[in-house]
């Protein structure tokens, strides 16, 4: 059921789809949605003018278990699963309720049929952000950027929530095991897979010495609530509002974190002098939030670490997709690479990472 959805009356999901548009299974029109690289398939069932998308998973859920108690599980199992605990259906039902209560614009879980593994959720339509920036002007550019960072804003604002609801958000985050979990990720699928490049064990712990006070520097950050891959692929266009996507795995984090995704997004290409000005921005809208930044140099630089951080992983993920067959993802490979080296170049730090990109550079 995971890989394909099957379309007769004899399936409880398209039943469930059905019922939900109030239209008989027989006029129900169903067809694969191309996602991101995930572990779930998703299909836009449509009838009598409406729509749902039908996500599957790949193995049936309790919808009315906690998240918190499947991480618990899983830890029980593998006392790292944590570092891996991701595309969880309750996380994503409960961290759906989060951020809508908080006022967010994310799509609803509309029903569930956790023993079919299969969650409906609101169509939000299949125009990306990255897609719908095409032949706009620069003022319909700054403004969707202006509101996407806006939307960043109100998810920091519901630290709170996440935190005095217990919600899964609040249980996970960017310490400093997982940000070097990421970066070993990247290492492995980018040195070792993609270019096939065997390093001396001199360069191998330089390079590790880099990583380990990258990460130790962001962990120690104040943390705040983050969506964890927000990016223009993940916001989503219909008419003049945004919607964001996959945000199931929300997590604690520093907050340049989706900052970082953002503006450094490889899927896009935003000059130099408009990333100042939306960083600035961003600085000016936090000084009348919740939870307002305490030091503005501070954050400054721990932008450019994130940066650096947020630019690897992202390489990491492309290369891995290309080991997979997936090579879809290889053209942004270098906009993240030179990203990454830019934020280093502004840190003055960094040297032995930024040599070997360098070098190794394709």
């Amino acid at each position: 059921m995971a890989s394909q959805m099957q379309t007769d009356s004899s399936s409880a999901i398209t039943r469930l789809a059905a019922g939900h548009l109030n239209a008989p299974v027989e006029d129900l029109v169903v067809t694969r949605v191309t996602g991101d690289a995930s572990t779930r398939s998703y299909f836009r069932a449509e009838a009598r003018g409406a729509s749902v998308i039908v996500a599957l998973y790949l193995t049936p859920f309790d919808e009315n278990e906690r998240a918190t108690d499947r991480l618990a599980k899983a830890e029980a199992g593998n006392p790292s699963a944590r570092l891996t605990f991701a595309n969880d259906p309750c996380a994503h039902i409960e961290v759906t309720r989060l951020l809508i209560a908080a006022g967010l614009p994310v799509p609803s879980v509309l029903a569930t049929s956790g023993a079919d593994g299969a969650m409906l959720i609101e169509d939000v339509g299949d125009l990306k952000l990255q897609d719908w920036l095409n032949d706009r002007s620069e003022p319909e550019v700054v403004g969707a950027y202006r509101r996407g960072l806006e939307l960043v804003v109100l998810i920091q604002d519901a630290t709170t929530q996440a935190l005095e609801t217990d919600s899964i958000c609040s249980h996970l985050a960017f310490d400093e095991a997982k940000l070097r979990w990421e970066l070993g990720f990247f290492f492995a699928n980018y040195f070792n897979k993609y270019l096939k490049v065997k390093l001396d064990p001199s360069t191998s712990n330089a390079v590790n010495e880099d990583f380990k006070a990258l990460c130790s520097e962001l962990s120690a950050r104040p943390r705040v609530l983050a969506h964890r891959d927000y990016h223009a692929r993940n916001l989503m266009m219909i008419g003049d509002k945004m919607y964001i996507i996959d945000h199931q795995d929300a997590r604690m984090g520093p907050s340049s974190y989706d900052v970082a995704s953002l503006l450094s997004d490889p899927y896009t290409k935003l000059s130099r002098e408009l990333v100042l000005e939306l960083i600035e921005h961003f600085i000016e809208m936090k000084a009348n939030s919740k939870l307002p930044i305490s030091n503005i140099d501070e954050f400054r630089m721990e932008l450019d670490l994130m940066t650096v951080q947020r630019m690897l992983k992202a390489m990491g993920t492309y290369a891995s997709q290309a080991a997979q067959g997936n090579t879809s993802y290889l053209p942004y490979l270098e906009p993240a690479l030179e990203r990454a080296l830019a934020a280093m170049t502004s840190l003055g730090r960094f040297d032995s990472i930024r040599g070997l990109l360098e070098r190794t550079r394709v």
